[in-house]
């Protein structure tokens, strides 16, 4: 699946006359037929306008249709990455089976600020990522901000974009000088108001397997523990609470 979002299949060797290959919506039974023609060696498919679902692949011959199987695990990090740098509501994603069996999984998709690193040293938090499913904000300002989870306290700080690239930290001292609170953090570019997540990796349920060490800070003579986290839903967020009540 390339970042226009047309479907391309390859075959060693050519496949025989009267094939055409099938994709099949799940739920709703909606089909897309393309016949393989040619050299009969590929055939290419448009899917950027496929309803959210799963969509089995299949090729048909005499109105017999078989699965579509490969080898080819069909993940690249760097091209699910270049995929989410385009601005898109709709995500087309191949998933291979460990069958072999091919399909197609579309959902709708929100900008969203895709973590790839987090250090936590020196006093800081710094986060790497990028702005996914928006596109390039050249010119635009951009800050990280961190909303307490209760309340309306916020902590924020500009941030370096190159691109759909961003660089920023946050301060521990910051979250210390506040009042112990859990803490979202966002990725604020013009209009975009963009949830820091790491999504992209195909790698779900990073909470309670994925930890960060943490910093602590003093304020108003208490020592407050401060260290970034996952939730559930694979969101980055920050904890800040006392050292004696600090997981």
């Amino acid at each position: 699946m390339d970042a226009d979002d047309r479907l391309r299949i390859r075959w060693a060797a050519p496949m025989p006359d009267g094939r055409q290959v099938v994709l099949r919506h799940r739920k709703s039974g909606e089909t897309r037929a393309e016949p393989i023609t040619g050299d009969r060696c590929s055939v290419e498919l448009d899917a950027g306008d496929l309803s959210p679902g799963k969509w089995t692949v299949a090729v048909e011959a005499d109105g017999a249709e078989s699965p579509l199987l490969t080898d080819d695990p069909g993940f690249s990090l760097d091209g699910l990455r270049t995929y989410a740098d385009l601005p898109r509501d709709r995500a087309v994603r191949v998933v291979r089976a460990a069958d072999g069996r091919v399909s197609l999984a579309v959902r709708n998709v929100a900008p969203h600020a895709e973590v790839e690193a987090v250090h936590p040293r020196d006093g800081e938090i710094k986060i790497v990522g990028r702005l996914a499913y928006a596109g390039p904000r050249p010119g635009e300002s951009a800050r990280l901000v961190a909303a307490a989870r209760d309340g309306d306290a916020t902590v924020s700080q500009d941030v370096r974009l190159d691109g759909t690239g961003f660089h920023g930290c946050l301060a521990v001292d910051a979250f210390a000088a506040a009042e112990p609170a859990l803490w979202d953090l966002w990725l604020d570019v013009g209009d975009v108001h963009a949830r820091l997540a790491t999504k992209l990796d195909d790698a779900p349920g990073k909470r309670g397997k994925l930890s960060y060490p943490r910093q602590v800070a003093a304020h108003d003579g208490r020592e407050i523990a401060v260290r970034p986290y996952y939730t559930d839903r694979d969101q980055l967020a920050i904890s800040a609470s006392p050292v004696e009540d600090a997981p």
